[in-house]
């Protein structure tokens, strides 16, 4: 078991960075969830929960971290709202590949993240060190496993930093973990092995919507209706690059999408 390894990250990013406030991150998978379990059992005081609600994956998933998490303390959502929609319907999908999913990220998690840290923490007081427990693991990809650290500050935001607390996990420790702990698994995960909170179309393929969407059918509906009017007015549609391969680059620090960087993701 690493979970002396994890006390020791959390300890030393204390006291590096001596923070106020200690979120824990929850998308719904597998990685948050023994992210969320071991930070209980360390004994990090969390002051909230926050799930990032895309409002374009699976609405199962919010409704199980809603009844799992939401009744543990202070929960919140950081709800893109309409944001998929309006953005997909102007502009098109995003496209398909890691750059294409940092816009993606920008828009339906990291605006949401901060907007919300601001609003339920942070309220314009000075001073304010928040300490994003998440579960990125650098065993998940060979990118992560070269480039990811154990603790980052957001670039946008120096104050808010997250913290990788099972970093040096294997997916066979996670899940040796989870099941001796007895922990709350989200049956979103358990049909997809993926949280399903996010189904953007960057990283997913053709094959991940097609399951998903056999299991939830009323979310298929609900992509097959947007994907329409989106083909119909762009002429492209989701999990399908440009019409002109145009090359979007982004450098947006993307800390809660363990799901889909992953190394097939990266590699193809």
């Amino acid at each position: 078991m690493k979970i002396e390894s994890s006390q020791q990250i959390f300890r030393e990013a204390v006291e590096l960075f001596r923070p106020t406030h200690i979120v824990s991150m929850v998308s719904g998978g597998k990685d948050s969830a023994a992210s969320d379990s071991v930070a209980r059992e360390i004994g990090a005081k969390i002051d909230m929960v926050i799930h990032g609600n895309t409002r374009c994956g699976i609405p199962e998933t919010t409704d199980f971290v809603r009844q799992t998490y939401g009744k543990l303390g202070h929960y919140a959502e950081a709800d893109a709202g309409d944001a998929y929609e309006r953005y997909v319907m102007r502009k098109g999908f995003f496209g398909v590949g890691v750059n294409a999913h940092g816009f993606s990220y920008r828009i339906l998690k990291a605006d949401p993240f901060r907007a919300t840290i601001s609003r339920e923490i942070r309220q314009r007081k000075r001073g304010v060190v928040v300490m994003l427990l998440n579960g990125a693991r650098k065993d998940e990809s060979a990118n992560r496993k070269a480039h990811l650290q154990k603790w980052r500050s957001d670039p946008s935001r120096p104050n808010n930093i997250w913290v990788n607390l099972i970093h040096d996990w294997t997916q066979v420790d996670r899940d040796n973990y989870l099941l001796t702990r007895s922990c709350q698994i989200n049956p979103v995960a358990k049909a997809l092995c993926r949280s399903g909170e996010c189904m953007c179309g960057t990283m997913q393929s053709k094959a991940d919507r097609l399951e998903a969407a056999a299991i939830y059918p009323s979310w298929g509906s609900w992509m097959d209706n947007l994907e329409s009017l989106v083909r119909e007015k762009h002429g492209f549609g989701w999990g399908e690059d440009f019409p002109k391969k145009a090359k979007l680059v982004s450098a947006e620090f993307q800390p809660m999408c363990s799901d889909c960087l992953s190394l097939t993701s990266v590699a193809s």
